[in-house]
């Protein structure tokens, strides 16, 4: 073992030199060599390396120990209750026994006999107090057969009713409450007999917390306690203190365990033939015993660690030293001092004798080696194609990465020619132009892009720098050749993501114009909900002009669904999970994509009892907007598309690739007639920016939004399609058990107040209608037009306003700016929160400041006099 552990440290001390001489060998200058010097030392890692091993096979050690003298410490200590706990039953049994052997005395004294007989009683009492008086927590009795009452009828601590109950119950061993007392009771009984009559019956009634001559035995004979079990308590005999147990411990009672833990420092065991005894033992003993185990095997294991790293460093230092000589040796060498050489025979071990023979022989030859192995170096260590033609262009030298990465071995790169290698064009351009004699202004150097023939025909897109130069005395051209295919490959990225960028920024600009356009479209609509509201309450139903306002007011809140879909687009995918029906979904996306055409006929077949889905409405019907239009783009002279919607179960198998649970789904199938989609396009065709339409025609995000928005609601998305035969989308989304949310009945009856109301609107169109609904509807109302103007409204009327209507988006100060500086003028300012926008982020993070409401333009009479009801009495 020992000489395979030296053979293994000369291996390592031979690679350790070999790399310092190849060093010298490659440099030019000895202060490389020198420069070894700061680096890691090997006799500090070969000594740190044996004091490592050292110090874990001590801690190995120590563990095992430290294991089994734990192990033993607790088996001598589990003995040693044991057998305490068995002289406690001793102890116990034997009370027992002593108190049934006077109990059988008293059964068969003649005299107690006779005065039973007699039936005097005084007499009897008198007789047992003398001759069997209470000691020691025993008590005796005597009924005379056919009585109910025993003899005494009570004692000083014995209360008639605790021996009525004892009578009735008959414990034995048994834990009875005494009033404020816990009592451990037996009561035992034997036949008073006159020759084979039975006289009456003698009893013994033992209470052992009242024993003080057994709870002082047990504590003199044992290190311990013993205690009484009742329900969720604990009582001391000793102590006589009672103590609270949690419900792990009277999980464990219950489990009938040989050791409760009983707190940190006791443990409980059960004495047998006790049901509710149990010795208490402390461990503090146990913990005492293994402080001394770890304080000896800690001392042991310094001491050990301790020696091992004495001896580990002189090891260390032994087997370094010859190692030491012969880096010294090597470092003059580099220095240039000559005639020196490595002493062969004197060293301890032989592996030290054959280096050195080997440093001689090598420093024989390194000077012959020295140019040819600096020329060699310089091309292998570099990461291009390096190689050298002469004036035909024939290969003398090359180097791997040359012939390597074209796939030619050494040999059959040095057959080759430069026309070869690159297009002939290329080869020639060279030849021509460097393979001339040097001009006067010096050599020839270009640089071209062109490619490399690999061997089985593969193109590498190069870069050749190429120029004249003199190598072994003749002219000849060097090319230096640089794979160009990462910087192509990085240039397609870029362009495709500066494309992919346009396209972000282009939708993110669509979505802020959309929800700009769909607010100020919205305070438009309000003034046209305003008045129409306001003619509606001065018109009666019998009004001509009645069912021209009801139009009119259709009209808006077509116009305001259409805004809100323009809004969803902006959210930019927030979501809003409601219980929803499938077929609702597909009905009111099918009327909305009718609308864009009348070239595409939809046929809808619609499950009647379809499940409920829990989804966001509008960001689900945008889904299948996009799969509609995907569907007509395929259909451009027109077709059907025909929409399904079913029950279905998907099986685990099925379910597994797409990484949702097994179960109840609701499915939705849309296919169309149109030219179908091809193997290699159907792959990508849910690639965000792919798109096979025209450029400007289409952005590439449609499917893959749907594809996303599917995924969020834990679904699946399918697509099938063969060219000629249409394309049909499955989508299936989880079915939940709650029921559909009902659509909320539409209040029509006008709720009016009394209140002063400040409202706050930029626009003037707006402000005016909204203040005519509101005076309206019985309310005072202070106008504001800006947020500035709204703060130093409210500074003066504070006390006289009740509730302040701010709009969200106004010039210099917004509504969130105008709602800040009303909370710091009123902390319990009630503010109504109206906005063309529909509830978003800012508008929710208000509301969870303390905003009490929010109501999105535009808005009627009714929906205004309701909600503002809501806020007033809130």
């Amino acid at each position: 073992m020992k000489k395979i552990r030296k053979s293994s440290l000369i291996n390592s001390a031979m690679s350790f030199i070999d790399q310092t001489f190849e060093g010298i060998k490659k440099s030019e200058l000895p202060n490389k060599i020198l420069g070894f010097r700061n680096k890691k030392h090997f006799s500090t890692y070969l000594v740190t390396t044996f004091a490592a091993l050292a110090s874990l096979s001590v801690v190995l050690i120590v563990i095992a120990l430290y294991g089994y003298f734990d192990k033993r410490v607790e088996a001598e200590f589990r003995k040693k209750i044991l057998a305490e706990k068995g002289q406690v039953e001793i102890l116990l049994n034997s009370r027992i026994s002593d108190i049934t052997s006077r109990l059988k005395d008293l059964g068969s004294d003649n005299v107690i006999r006779v005065t039973v007989m007699l039936d005097e009683k005084s007499q009897l009492e008198a007789r047992i107090s003398e001759f069997y008086p209470t000691r020691h927590g025993v008590y005796f009795f005597v009924k005379k057969r056919g009585e109910r009452r025993v003899i005494p009828e009570s004692y000083p601590d014995a209360s008639g009713s605790l021996i009525a109950r004892a009578l009735e119950r008959y414990p034995y061993g048994e834990i009875v409450e005494d009033g404020a007392n816990s009592r451990l009771l037996w009561w035992l009984s034997t036949p008073i007999m006159d020759q084979s009559q039975l006289m009456g019956t003698a009893y013994a009634l033992y209470d052992m917390t009242r024993d003080k001559k057994l709870i002082e035995q047990i504590h003199q004979t044992v290190n311990g306690d013993v205690a009484m079990l009742k329900s969720d308590r604990l009582f001391s005999l000793v102590s006589g203190k009672a103590q609270q147990l949690d419900k792990e411990l009277i999980k464990s009672v219950a489990m009938q365990l040989e050791f409760l833990p009983l707190g940190k420092n006791n443990i409980l065991s059960k004495i047998g033939g006790f049901d509710n005894l149990y010795f208490k033992s402390s461990l503090e003993g146990l913990v005492n015993e293994k402080r001394k185990v770890n304080l000896w095997i800690g001392i042991s294991s310094i001491i050990i660690l301790a020696l091992s790293i004495i001896m580990s460093i002189q090891l260390g230092k032994r087997m370094v030293d010859p190692l030491r000589r012969m880096t010294k040796m090597a470092i003059q060498i580099s220095e240039g001092q000559e005639n020196l050489s490595f002493d062969t025979g004197k060293n301890s071990y032989w592996e030290f004798d054959q280096l050195s023979q080997a440093f001689n022989y090598m420093l024989v030859s390194l000077s012959d080696a020295e140019e040819h192995s600096r020329y060699k170096e310089l091309l292998e260590n570099v990461d291009d194609a390096v190689y050298i033609l002469n004036r035909e262009g024939n290969v003398l030298e090359a180097n791997e990465a040359a012939y390597a990465r074209l796939g030619y071995s050494q040999e059959q790169f040095y057959q080759l020619n430069l026309s070869d290698i690159i297009p002939q064009e290329q080869a020639r351009a060279i030849m021509n132009q460097v393979g001339q004699d040097s001009r006067d202004d010096g050599p020839v150097k270009i640089t071209i892009e062109t490619t490399h023939a690999e061997s089985n025909g593969e193109l590498i897109p190069v870069e050749i720098q190429s120029r004249a130069i003199s190598y072994r005395g003749r002219n000849v051209i060097l090319n230096v050749a640089r794979d160009v295919t990462d910087r192509i490959e990085a240039e397609k990225e870029k362009k495709h993501l500066e494309s992919q960028l346009i396209h972000s920024q282009k939708m993110e600009a669509i979505g802020t114009l959309a929800g700009g356009i769909a607010h100020d479209f919205n305070n438009l609509l309000m003034g046209i909900q305003g008045y129409v509201s306001l003619m509606r309450l001065q018109s009666s139903e019998e009004d001509p002009n009645s069912e021209y306002i009801q139009g009119i007011e259709d009209a808006v809140m077509n116009a305001a669904n259409l805004t809100n879909q323009l809004l969803g687009f902006a959210r930019k995918g927030k979501y809003m999970l409601r219980q929803s029906s499938l077929n609702r979904i597909v009905e009111n996306s099918t009327k909305m994509f009718i609308r864009t055409t009348k070239e595409v006929v939809t046929h809808l077949k619609l499950q009647e009892d379809i499940w409920a889905v829990k989804v966001d409405q509008g960001q689900f019907e945008q889904v299948l907007i996009n799969i509609y239009l995907n569907a007509r783009h395929a259909m451009p002279d027109g077709g059907d598309i025909f929409i399904q919607t079913e029950n279905v179960y998907l099986s685990e198998a099925y379910c597994a690739p797409y990484e949702v649970p097994a179960g109840n789904y609701v499915k939705a199938s849309v296919t169309d007639t149109g030219v179908g989609i091809s193997s290699d396009i159907i792959e990508r065709i849910f690639e965000p920016f792919f798109t096979t339409k025209d450029v400007g025609q289409g952005t590439g995000l449609g499917l893959a939004s749907a594809y996303g928005i599917v995924k969020n609601h834990n679904g699946i998305i399918r697509v099938y399609s063969e060219l000629g035969n249409g394309t049909t989308f499955d989508i299936y989304l989880p079915a939940s058990d709650d029921k559909v949310a009902q659509d909320i009945r539409v209040r029509t009856e006008v709720l009016k107040g009394e209140e002063k109301i400040l409202l706050v609107d930029d626009e003037e169109g707006t402000i005016k209608v909204e203040k005519l609904m509101l005076k309206e509807l019985g309310y005072s109302v202070v106008p504001a037009l800006s947020g500035r103007e709204a703060v130093q409204l409210y500074k003066k009327n504070k006390s006289d306003l009740d509730l302040v209507a701010l709009d969200m988006i106004m010039p210099e100060m917004n509504g969130k700016d105008t709602f800040e500086e009303l909370k710091k003028i009123n902390p319990e300012v009630k503010v109504l929160l109206v906005s063309g926008y529909s509830l978003n982020k800012q508008i929710e993070e208000l509301m969870q400041r303390g905003c009490d409401g929010f109501i999105q333009k535009p808005f009627d009479i009714v929906q205004l006099s309701h909600k503002l009801r809501e806020v007033l009495e809130q």
